[in-house]
């Protein structure tokens, strides 16, 4: 049977529209996979770009790991102006055992009242860096040791020995040996993170300000030792100043009257008509014009002149130069302002007092600068009483004068104390300065951000941990602003810590 004409256009347009939506079909699926092999490489390239983040990241976390794993401290020493006390010396090797062990436990008190908690896991790392040479014949002349060369060899061999990380080197005669050993290890270290703090004893040199300056302020990193010929613009650094009475010579030794300050000390001198000089961290040094009205004993500058005091010729060390009567003594050029200490009276009717309002305010004064509320003083009872206290259980700062601790392990004390313990506990918090001085805006911060000790004329030393701005601030309060929370607090305005732990009742001072 023939297919009728209508059939066979009725199967042609049935082929025509089966054929167009296999068509369409086929045209879609090609659409879907094109996308899904974009889908692929861009989840290939997402894949590599993970890949190479997580390397990075487990990268950091095992230098992390690995500069946690060995934290230490650094102590440079110019041994050539910082001299050993005079007992050690003269005990030679014995003396220089004697001297790394006192030099070790300085150190350590030193980190805890710097470091706190993390002092403990500290190393103490020690360079002393001198002209040996140089030096021996310096205290030879004044009878400490031999006149043989480099007899104080047996002293820092011993000192070398008595602890792993301690090192007495001889930095050879060139003049600047020690200046250019103590700069390089100075900047390999004052930005590593496993160097906790740096402890720099070599203030009597000027020339060290240049690398000082970019650190000014920086009092969480570096600490400044003071010793015999300590210079008095250090003090503008703003750099806690500590002293190692017990280690160092507090004064410089004397030959036929003259102090003599070191092997390469290099004194600093005051411009004068006719001479061209310069003073400050610029590393340069003025000249004497003057010149010696004798000839300069050489025999002398070796060590081995014969004849003593009745010599002819000048008996003066090498690089030191020759006063006149003319020149600023250093004294009066590096003089700093002179501070008038407060009375508690002019402190309690100039702060503001404690108030609904300070609870949620800041108190700035004219300037901008962070005030604090009145805190008096408080009495020998109440010292007691707080003493006491702190035998039982060491408290929580932050839970008891900010009513939280963020702390879910916090190992001290969060049970009720009396008003008289909290307020000595907010006195003794805040005689500790706040990183940020009078800039902070914290109203958790409990630190001190001004000096209320009375009549206090201390400016970071150790009577008082404040400097110049935190005793001469106007107490005088212009505005109340908003306070302004930051994520990282100060160490003990957000922490659960217990400063009772760090601070001993000798470091608090009263007037």
């Amino acid at each position: 049977m023939l297919l009728r004409d209508s059939d066979i256009d009725s199967l042609t347009n049935q082929v025509a529209a089966l054929s167009s939506e296999n068509q369409s079909h086929h045209e879609k699926l090609q659409v879907v996979l094109g996308q899904f092999r974009s889908v692929l490489e861009d989840y290939s390239a997402l894949k590599s770009d993970y890949e190479e983040v997580k390397e990075g990241r487990e990268k950091y976390k095992r230098q992390a790991r690995g500069q946690e794993r060995n934290p230490f401290v650094l102590v440079l020493v110019d041994g050539d102006g910082y001299l050993f006390k005079e007992h050690f010396i003269k005990a030679g090797s014995d003396g220089g055992i004697n001297a790394a062990q006192q030099l070790s436990d300085s150190v350590k008190e030193l980190m805890h009242s710097t470091l706190g908690a993390e002092a403990d896991r500290c190393r103490i790392m020690v360079r002393v860096y001198a002209n040996i040479l140089g030096l021996s014949k310096v205290l030879a002349r004044n009878g400490m040791v031999g006149h043989e060369a480099r007899s104080l060899s047996p002293f820092s061999s011993a000192f070398n020995r008595s602890q792993d990380l301690f090192d007495f080197v001889d930095a050879a005669e060139r003049k600047e040996g020690s200046d250019f050993k103590i700069r390089e290890m100075f900047r390999l270290y004052a930005d590593m993170n496993q160097c906790r703090h740096i402890y720099f004893a070599g203030c009597h040199d000027t020339g060290y300000g240049s690398l000082l300056t970019p650190y000014k302020g920086k009092s969480d990193r570096i600490t400044l030792i003071k010793a015999a010929g300590f210079h008095r613009q250090f003090e503008e650094l703003d750099l806690p100043i500590a002293e190692m009475p017990s280690v160092f010579m507090s004064t410089s030794l004397v030959t036929n009257g003259k102090p003599v300050p070191g092997v390469n000390a290099k004194p600093a001198h005051s411009p004068t008509n006719g001479t061209n000089g310069s003073n400050g961290f610029n590393g340069t040094h003025a000249t004497n014009g003057a010149a010696p009205t004798k000839p300069i004993c050489k025999h002398f500058q070796k060590g081995i002149c014969k004849f003593g005091s009745g010599c002819i010729k000048q008996h003066v060390m090498p690089n030191q130069s020759l006063s006149r009567p003319g020149d600023v003594s250093p004294k009066q050029l590096w003089s700093t302002p002179h501070i008038v200490g407060r009375s508690q009276e002019f402190l309690s009717t100039h702060l503001p007092p404690q108030n609904l309002k300070s609870t949620e305010y800041i108190p700035v004064n004219k300037d901008g600068d962070r005030l604090d509320t009145y805190c008096p003083q408080p009495t020998s009872e109440a010292l007691d009483q707080y003493h006491h206290r702190a035998k039982i259980a060491k408290v929580c700062n932050s839970y008891h004068l900010s009513g939280e601790c963020g702390d879910m392990n916090c190992h001290y004390d969060h049970t009720d104390v009396s008003e008289t313990v909290l307020d000595v506990l907010r006195y003794v918090v805040q005689q500790h300065p706040c990183t940020k001085g009078a800039a902070c805006r914290s109203m958790k911060c409990f630190l001190g951000h001004l000096c209320q000790k009375p009549n206090c004329k201390g400016v970071k030393s150790w009577q008082c941990r404040f400097n110049h701005k935190g005793h001469t601030l106007d107490l005088e309060v212009a505005r109340w602003v908003d306070p302004i929370e930051t994520i990282d607090g100060d160490r003990y305005s957000s922490s659960g810590g217990s400063i009772s732990s760090q601070i001993s009742p000798s470091t608090v001072y009263f007037g």
